[in-house]
């Protein structure tokens, strides 16, 4: 039997203090492989926000540029209202994004936190979603020189706060990813321990397999 499946514990009668120890071990070992699937997911969840706070970013930029024109003397108002608009364009499209931006049909940015299974004894870690800052609110124009100049201000705040929300999630991705390293470590020294006890030694099977038959058609 030890030939066939390849194993010396196949029955509970084989060794029952081992076979406990090696049914413990596979538990462990499938419970990190679970949690490295969570982690995982977790890291594809602020990539995915990571990825809608660089797309703030570049929007913010843009509307400081616009900002800034628009604080130029030298515009008139008719200038100054063109410019108005797309920066108007730009701050709904930022509210869209925080409103929008989903993951495996969960909203990155809703503002909740949600654990995050690190091990397979239940350690969990929450992730934030942050929702992504911003100078969204309506009265926040540019159409005079000195509102643009106004604008500049609470622009030059919301692109430091994203630079700190993307600063969190790349810590975090980190973490995540150091704990997946270590819990393929784990689960594949326990696989290994396993598979020390459980095995059957092939080659010393074979032999004594020989020494049987041979036995056996001598007698």
């Amino acid at each position: 039997e030890h030939l066939a499946t390849g194993k010396k514990l196949n029955h509970a009668s084989d060794n029952p203090a081992n076979i406990a120890i090696v049914t413990r071990m596979h538990a462990r070992a499938s419970g990190m492989r679970v949690a490295i699937r969570n982690n995982e997911d977790a890291i594809s969840m602020l990539r995915t926000a990571e990825a809608a706070l660089q797309n703030v970013m570049n929007i913010l930029q843009r509307m400081r540029d616009l900002a800034v024109q628009s604080a130029n003397g030298t515009n008139s108002n008719k200038n100054r209202d063109s410019l108005n608009k797309e920066f108007q364009s730009l701050t709904e499209q930022i509210g869209y994004i925080g409103e929008t931006t989903e993951f495996n049909d969960l909203s990155v940015f809703d503002g909740q936190n949600r654990p995050v299974t690190l091990d397979d004894i239940g350690h969990t870690v929450n992730i934030t979603k942050h929702i992504p800052p911003s100078p969204t609110q309506h009265d926040i124009k540019i159409s005079t020189e000195q509102e643009a100049r106004a604008a500049i201000r609470k622009i030059e705040e919301a692109l430091q706060n994203v630079s700190l929300h993307r600063a969190d999630l790349g810590s975090m991705m980190n973490r995540l990813q150091f704990n997946i390293e270590n819990l393929n470590s784990q689960s594949m020294a326990l696989t290994d321990a396993a598979s020390r006890i459980e095995d059957a030694d092939m080659a010393q099977e074979m032999s004594d397999f020989l020494k049987f038959k041979l036995l056996t058609e001598v007698a």
